[in-house]
């Protein structure tokens, strides 16, 4: 069973993700992914085609490689370039993500009849059908901005065009078929992650 794991920024998804993995299970980040694909030759040669070489930094070894702070400002606000984008990135993301998937399959451990992926942008790139399950971490608007203010030190005016540049949660909430409301402390959260799992199981045993 793989279940994609999603929510907006600030709602506590990776916090999510690690209790998830403190507890044995096996997630994979595919913002990790993304961050190894974006560095592929082929895909930098197909940015740079794309968007021109002002996206290239030059790095600690000397080599030049594709900033994605540069790329960030270009495609925020330009849904055309993002789609260029999400063409040139998802079939190399897609591809490793089945690949790691079948590589926590192949293993024996209880824990890896459950695979979790972490994705923000689940139901914006419309990748719903790759999983058996989706679960959503949400919070209130004002507690995003208050975590994106504490963690990353942004403006709050940056906070707020993140979140109203992405889908609304209440969108997502309906598009989900779990959601923890993420609006307490972390031992409400594991709490809630809790209640979460036994539901699952409960799902998985009348299945079978």
């Amino acid at each position: 069973m793989v279940i994609g794991l999603t929510g907006g920024i600030g709602t506590g998804k990776s916090t999510v993700s690690q209790i998830l993995r403190n507890k044995g299970f096996s997630v994979i980040d595919l913002d990790v992914i993304s961050h190894k694909v974006i560095e592929f030759p082929s895909v930098v040669e197909k940015i740079v085609r794309n968007f021109g070489k002002e996206v290239l930094e030059n790095n600690n070894d000397g080599n030049r490689t594709v900033s994605r702070e540069k790329l960030g400002k270009i495609i925020f606000s330009d849904r055309e370039k993002r789609f260029t984008l999400n063409s040139i990135m998802h079939p190399e993301i897609l591809r490793i993500m089945h690949k790691k998937i079948l590589e926590c399959e192949s293993k024996n451990e209880k824990e890896n009849k459950i695979i979790f992926v972490e994705i923000q942008l689940l139901f914006e790139v419309q990748w719903e059908k790759e999983f058996d399950y989706i679960l959503l971490v949400a919070a209130k608007r004002d507690i995003q901005v208050r975590r994106v203010l504490e963690r990353d030190k942004r403006s709050e005016k940056e906070a707020w065009d993140i979140i109203n540049s992405q889908m609304s949660l209440d969108e997502k909430r309906g598009k989900s078929d779990f959601v923890i409301e993420n609006d307490g402390n972390i031992d409400d959260l594991n709490r809630k992650v809790d209640k979460f799992l036994k539901i699952l199981e409960q799902q998985q045993f009348q299945k079978n």
